[in-house]
């Protein structure tokens, strides 16, 4: 018989209790619970039972149950997911009655789960996915505090391994310095000069001592005959110094190998060259205007702009540095739609505003007949074009290059898979950023998959996040609770560590959590559009007055309700019209709060006012629900709802709407990051943001901004009442929050910062790949192979 773990568990004083919640648990309706309803069931328990505050934060009941991810109840017995740390789980089996509980193994749980959702008994005849096997090849992180930091972990790693194993690591840093060329020009080390690892620490000592007699100031040009027949090729740098500067760190690095001299080194010289980068983005419409609100378009859009542009600038500088002439190319591949519908998205090739040498190209979509497909088509739609997209864009990519890229950026689930694809027939470094990974966007999402596929197709999401997440050889995230989550929450890639979609196949192990591949790299704001109010000088009048009026008082068609009181403070936000968004949550809390609507205008710019113009049908559900709630709380004289508004006039209308002291509230359910958080705090908004995603990293609460539990309309409306009230009493607490907000973004998010850290990672795994992790990773490409042709690409094929 197996041990019973109540006694181990639950305090012999709070037994009696345990049993009673048990049975509060079972006596409801539902069978299913995930952490909120289980928090909020205790709570209910405790209310009812009149419970001290003592017993309702640490009684050994409540510190069980809030380690809880998900409980079931099957048929006798309940089934418990029990998180007891960071990506770390252990399963229960307990009693009806509370008596008895014993843990149970990972395949028993998912088994049950699948009996729950089919009622039917499949005797452990599973298909199982299972990646942990095929990262045999890397060093694991043991650290959980040092997850998200990839770069630090291999650059200690290699430095260890060349001072520790120096013949074999010192060989494969000479070989893989050598290797570099642009287009057929020989970069840093001509090997049939220099041929071996003892030749060019000769070399370059020698080398160091001539060049430290010239004039540090001169250009590289000046002595590049003399290193050219010492073996040393271009990209040292851009001048004397520079170069003395680089091989001294490579001389250094080998003598008293560190991690630090290893990615200094690794960030200075052309190893590789990254000159060309792709970013892959097919659904949606992408444009730079006319296009934000639309259906699938938010943002990722807003986010691959501003990356380009701060890459174009950095790449361009850094090359420079490195005394090559070489001019940088980033295109961003994304879909091409004829139907346009007023924007640009039916252009082929379109240049980024403010950049040098950096396009938008489009490629159709093509259906079995590879005729074009006109219209746009849904993000959750889209799977069975990816594959002839990939193929096009391999080909127009090529074309562009004269030759391939030196990075693939993959981002969302069909540009990382697009970008697996391309990053295969190109064989060149993929970087997967996800921005928002569905898994943990909705309940029970696994379990009745099948209830949900005619309109998401999920299990084609989730394999694809699957395959192109273990394929990629590093992954940015804009936030750590994204990789591993919090204490309390499970993170978005800690998702797929296991699950199971019933009757296709379960998941045992979908992502190594402490493989060093994960790497937190937070995105910028634009300081041009986006700077605090109050620095009048740099704002235009006219287009103020421009935005005042749109905002309060202009009547047109495509703008719904008036305000009676417009010079009151205004609550606003932006958004996609989407149920995630949640802005009907918003519209609900404010409807319900009196004191809400005696102090606050509630401004919303989302998407469209007319339902007939949308072809989204959870846009269109969402409209309808916008009208039902203003209805309903008999709100028109106190809301406005504009259209979606382009990227390069948000910023004037946040430091609007914070100048007559305003908030901006993001009442998304769940937030991956939020760019329109960090958007809003920097143009000096008291900023509210979910306490579901990236605003716990972003956010200090009640300092530079404030959490929200957004799940419920009227927890919305207590917390922005809260904040009301702190300002009535204190007259200074609105410009603090503003203030502090506004320090916090120009201190920890800008593009500069993120651009640099980007290249040296492309760079650094760029190494790792040639010295250790290609060779390892062949077979999991192969499973991952598999896993496309028979579950992604049958699949996709079956979609009508």
């Amino acid at each position: 018989m197996m041990k019973n773990l109540i006694p181990v568990i639950i305090t012999k004083n709070n037994k009696k209790d345990f049993k009673e919640i048990v049975f509060y648990f079972t006596s409801q309706k539902e069978r299913i619970f995930v952490r909120n309803d289980i928090i909020q069931l205790f709570r209910q328990y405790c209310d009812v039972k009149k419970k001290t505050n003592k017993f309702r934060e640490y009684s050994s009941i409540f510190t069980f149950l809030k380690r809880v991810q998900e409980l079931f109840v099957c048929e006798d017995h309940i089934f418990i997911n029990h998180r007891y740390a960071m990506g770390k789980y252990r399963f229960y089996l307990l009693s009806l009655d509370g008596e008895q509980m014993e843990e149970i193994d990972l395949l028993t749980y998912l088994n049950s789960k699948d009996y729950l959702a089919t009622h039917k008994k499949n005797k452990d005849n599973h298909l199982r996915l299972d990646f942990m096997p095929f990262y045999d090849f890397s060093p694991s992180i043991r650290d959980i505090r040092t997850i998200g930091n990839g770069i630090r972990f291999l650059n200690r790693f290699m430095s260890s391994n060349i001072f520790s194993r120096p013949r074999e690591w010192n060989k494969h840093l000479f070989e893989f310095i050598k290797l570099h060329k642009y287009n057929e020009q020989q970069l840093l080390v001509n090997g049939s000069l220099i041929k071996d690892f003892e030749t060019l620490i000769e070399e370059l000592e020698k080398i160091l001592r001539w060049l430290k007699k010239k004039n540090p100031e001169a250009s590289y040009k000046t002595v590049e005959v003399k290193l050219k027949k010492s073996g040393f090729e271009s990209g040292w740098g851009n001048t004397v110094q520079r170069a003395i500067e680089t091989m001294q760190i490579l001389l250094d690095l080998i003598n008293e190998p560190r991690d630090e001299l290893l990615e200094e080194f690794i960030s200075r010289v052309p190893m590789p060259l990254i000159s060309k980068i792709a970013i892959i983005s097919p659904h949606g419409w992408f444009g730079q205007t006319n296009v934000l609100g639309k259906p699938d378009t938010g943002g990722q859009v807003i986010y691959i702009l501003d990356q380009v542009r701060a890459l174009e600038r950095h790449l361009f500088q850094e090359i420079q540095m490195q005394g090559l002439e070489v001019k940088p190319k980033i295109i961003v591949v994304t879909r091409l739609i004829p139907e346009a519908e007023g924007t640009t998205c039916n252009k082929k090739k379109e240049k980024i505003f403010h950049t040098d040498n950096s396009w938008i190209l489009r490629i159709p979509f093509r259906d079995r007949q590879y005729n074009t497909v006109k219209h746009w088509i849904s993000r959750f739609k889209i799977w069975p074009y990816l594959e002839n997209f990939a193929q096009d864009a391999f080909s127009e990519l090529t074309s562009e290059f004269q030759g391939r890229p030196d990075l693939i950026i993959g981002n969302y689930s069909d540009g990382n898979l697009v970008a697996s694809l391309l990053s295969d027939r190109f064989d060149v470094i993929q970087c997967t950023i996800a921005h928002a990974l569905e898994m943990t966007k909705y309940s029970h999402h696994d379990l009745f998959w099948q209830e949900k596929e005619e309109d998401y197709h999920f299990s084609l999401q989730f394999t694809a996040d699957l395959f192109s997440m273990n394929k990629s050889d590093f992954i940015i995230t804009s936030t750590n609770q994204e990789i591993i989550g919090t204490e309390d929450t499970i993170g978005q890639y800690e998702a797929y560590l296991f699950f199971t979609l019933p009757e296709l196949y379960q998941v045992t192990n979908g992502i190594n959590l402490f493989a060093p591949k994960f790497n937190v790299i937070p995105p910028g704001v634009d300081e041009t559009l986006y700077f605090p109010y109050y620095q009048t000088e740099h704002r235009i009048e006219n287009n103020t007055k421009k935005w005042e009026k749109r905002l309060f008082t202009e009547e047109t068609d495509d703008i719904c309700g008036s305000l009676d009181h417009p010079d009151k403070p205004a609550i606003f936000t932006m958004a996609r019209l989407d149920k995630i968004k949640n802005i009907t949550g918003l519209i609900e809390a404010y409807g319900m709060s009196k004191k809400l609507q005696k102090e606050y205008n509630l401004i919303f710019a989302a998407g469209t006012i007319h339902i007939e113009a949308s072809k989204d049908m959870e846009e269109r559900k969402e409209i309808s629900k916008v009208y039902r709630l203003l209805e309903q709380y008999n709100l028109y004289g106190s809301i406005r709802w504009l259209p979606s508004i382009n990227k390069g006039d948000t910023g004037e209308v946040y430091r609007i709407i914070a100048g007559r002291r305003g908030i901006f509230v993001q009442p998304a359910l769940f937030e991956a990051f939020g760019l329109t958080v960090i958007e809003a705090m920097a143009s000096g908004l008291p900023t509210f943001a979910p306490k579901f995603g990236g605003g716990l990293e972003i956010i200090e609460h009640g300092k530079s901004g404030f959490l929200l539990n957004t799940s419920k309309p009227e927890l919305i409306a207590k917390s922005l009442e809260s904040f009301l009230d702190c300002c009535r009493k204190d007259d200074h607490h609105w410009q603090e929050i503003s203030q502090n907000g506004i320090e916090r973004v120009q201190k920890n998010y800008n593009w500069n910062t993120y651009s640099q850290r980007l290249i040296n990672l492309t760079k650094l795994y760029g190494f790792w790949r040639y010295a250790v992790s290609g060779p390892g990773m062949l077979e999991l490409d192969r499973y991952c192979d598999l896993i496309y042709y028979f579950l992604i690409k049958q699949r996709a094929e079956m979609i009508v």
